[in-house]
């Protein structure tokens, strides 16, 4: 009796096209959710970098009687050297008492006494979703135009803008121009410029912010919020360079002002708005903001520019409602 063998039977060409169709419609599917997965990892991380810099705001508050200027100047805008930021103030209270040691309160920001001071990565300053968060960049101007300085990604809310002429909002509060008459003291935010010495004149004008300073309620008034973006990098924060904005951000009612995107802001009107922005790479275009009474609430380019004004400062009286 003969025995016929039977031939193994494999896949045809078409079948296993067929296979590797399926398997790339599939991971098509799962990239998106594994990619919002990621980015909600994210965002829940750079919430809760705002949520401990607001234990170390109170703890400071505490410790010191006010919040920390925003950041302090040896005089006018715009070539004076600079001298601290919040978040240099902030550093004990972050765990980070050996590096504040390494910074000279005595000399300018940019002196090369603090150049290791300046250039080192804090990563509680660095939101993961900032794609430059602690990279060395050049700012785009100022006495450190020409110095490496640490990437980071928020800002101090230094308060609403206001005119001398021309522009409504190119005055800013994160330099003297908070001593021109035009400044209403009620506009300013929790985190603005002191000047070089933040208890006699002329800061004495604009001393630092303490809680009862607060007249429109801690719950509605926006302290540390986000910025970064990648069309400027230079134009970016740096969480150790007190000149004007770089450390601090302003509030314009113009939505242009809550985007990442530095170029594009600028192409739509008068550029200084632009330096004192704020934006994320978040979902949404939502900017995360730390509020005065350590919560953490958020904005997009789409909210009510009112409710907006009213909660970028801390006397304004505005009501705020639908927020």
């Amino acid at each position: 009796m003969s025995i016929r063998s039977r031939s193994a039977r494999g896949f045809t060409l078409i079948e296993l096209l067929v296979v590797i169709a399926i398997i790339a419609v599939l991971i098509a599917l799962l990239l998106p959710a594994v990619q919002q997965a990621r980015e909600a990892a994210r965002r829940t991380q750079c919430r809760n970098n705002l949520k401990q810099i607001g234990i170390a705001m109170h703890n400071y508050h505490d410790v010191v009687k006010s919040f920390p200027p925003g950041n302090v100047t040896m005089g006018p805008c715009c070539g004076t050297l600079s001298l601290i930021t919040w978040p240099i103030s902030l550093l004990p209270y972050l765990d980070g008492t050996n590096l504040q040691n390494r910074y000279n309160f005595n000399l300018p920001n940019e002196d090369a006494s603090n150049a290791f001071a300046r250039t080192q990565n804090v990563p509680v300053y660095n939101c993961p979703s900032d794609v430059l968060a602690g990279t060395l960049i050049k700012p785009a101007s100022g006495p450190g135009a020409n110095l490496d300085y640490r990437a980071s990604s928020y800002r101090g809310m230094g308060g609403v803008g206001w005119t001398t002429g021309g522009y409504a909002y190119r005055r800013q509060w994160d330099s003297s121009d908070i001593l021109h008459p035009n400044a209403i003291s009620t506009k300013r935010g929790v985190l603005h410029w002191t000047g070089a010495d933040t208890t006699q004149s002329p800061s004495s004008k604009y001393p630092a912010v303490r809680v009862s300073d607060v007249l429109d309620g801690t719950s509605n008034t926006l302290m540390v919020g986000e910025y970064y973006n990648v069309t400027d990098p230079r134009r970016t924060t740096f969480w150790a360079y007190a000149y004007t904005s770089f450390a601090l951000s302003n509030a314009t009612p113009e939505s242009r002002t809550l985007m990442a995107d530095y170029n594009l802001c600028a192409s739509q009107g008068d550029s200084n708005p632009c330096k004192r922005a704020w934006g994320s790479f978040h979902a949404g275009n939502v900017i995360q903001f730390l509020k005065c009474d350590g919560a953490v609430g958020t904005v997009t380019p789409t909210i009510n520019m009112n409710i907006y004004m009213a909660l970028s400062t801390i006397a304004g009286s505005e009501p705020v409602s639908n927020y």
